[in-house]
């Protein structure tokens, strides 16, 4: 099938999965990807429409004699978790579009998944406000990775680290929470701004008191 015959194929495939809502297509493996908000579910190649599966649906496709896609690339056959949907399951419009509604969910969830793990991956250096220095100053006190920064929170971070070097600027704390927030210091809510200062000026009057397990829990 050439490539205008082939661009012809993913228009009908859009328009027979108009219900999703807005489709696209964009170049992919040789060739065309049918997405949603660019992600990515379907594929038109050679004449062939097939659909992403994951563990789940990998299974339930095979069953229903759905063949997988092999993409070839230099010559080297590689198989692709896309199965093809042959014309007696695109006759059953009812199971087709539920094969691409969950198609489309589990790239959804699979798309979700990749960013949280490359979010816990990332190093702190290289959130907003952060650098090499301050990477290290965290890791001293025991603070490895953005997870574990979240979970201490920046006014918990800002007060161990200032008791680790005590000639921090304050400044840092809100550099701590727009780190957290994903956003520079300089357009960091003053709301949380105020709130965070507030905190501190609360904790400080506290420890010279000697009562200071109550603001941490704020």
């Amino acid at each position: 099938m050439n490539r205008e015959n082939s661009k012809q194929l993913v228009k009908e495939v859009i328009g027979y999965f108009s219900e999703l809502g807005e489709l696209t297509s964009r170049s992919m493996f040789g060739g065309y990807g049918i997405c949603q908000n660019a992600v990515m579910f379907g594929l038109v190649s050679e004449g062939k429409f097939y659909l992403r599966a994951n563990d789940h649906l990998e299974s339930i496709f095979i069953n229903h004699g759905m063949s997988q896609f092999i993409y070839q690339r230099r010559g080297t056959p590689i198989p692709l978790r896309y199965y093809h949907v042959n014309k007696s399951i695109w006759k059953q419009r009812d199971i087709v579009q539920q094969f691409a509604i969950d198609a489309l969910s589990s790239a959804l969830v699979d798309m979700y998944e990749k960013q949280k793990q490359e979010q816990e991956d990332i190093r702190l250096k290289d959130l907003p406000n952060l650098n090499i220095t301050i990477e290290r100053m965290l890791r001293q006190i025991g603070i490895q990775t953005r997870q574990e920064l979240v979970n201490s929170g920046a006014l918990e971070t800002y007060i161990k680290l200032r008791a680790f070097k005590h000639d921090i600027k304050p400044e840092l704390l809100f550099s701590l929470a727009g780190a957290i927030e994903g956003c520079h210091v300089a357009v960091l809510p003053d709301l949380l701004r105020n709130r965070l200062a507030e905190q501190l000026r609360i904790y400080d009057q506290a420890r010279h008191g000697g009562n200071i397990s109550h603001v941490l829990l704020c």
